[in-house]
């Protein structure tokens, strides 16, 4: 009888360890969801300090593409925005262009 008891025990000891487990990967992934939601200054900021492994743990990939989808479909006009030129003296807004030529939008990094 003493060991059936140590083995419940032991099970329940094992229920609360998932359980917490499973309560910290939810919190976890709550806060990187937070996190991408963010502008990319402050986003770039936080995960410099995330080590490696966690992007092989936390499903980074699905909550990346949920946060930033964006509201803009194909066809619809681009939302302005503006840029500050190299001299950090001008800036160039996107609405100056609208109507007069079209305009490609490329994001990405060339490095």
């Amino acid at each position: 009888m003493p060991q059936a008891k140590q083995i419940k025990t032991g099970l329940k000891s094992l229920t609360r360890i998932a359980l917490a487990l499973a309560a910290l990967y939810a919190v976890l992934t709550a806060v990187l969801f937070g996190v991408m939601l963010q502008s990319p200054d402050r986003f770039a900021a936080t995960m410099k300090h995330v080590p490696w492994p966690a992007f092989a743990a936390l499903p980074f990939k699905p909550l990346w593409q949920v946060a930033r989808a964006g509201r803009v479909s194909v066809g619809e006009i681009a939302p302005d925005f503006s840029l500050e030129g190299p001299d950090h003296k001008s800036s160039f807004r996107l609405s100056s262009l609208r109507g007069e030529k079209p305009v490609v939008l490329v994001f990405g990094s060339y490095t």
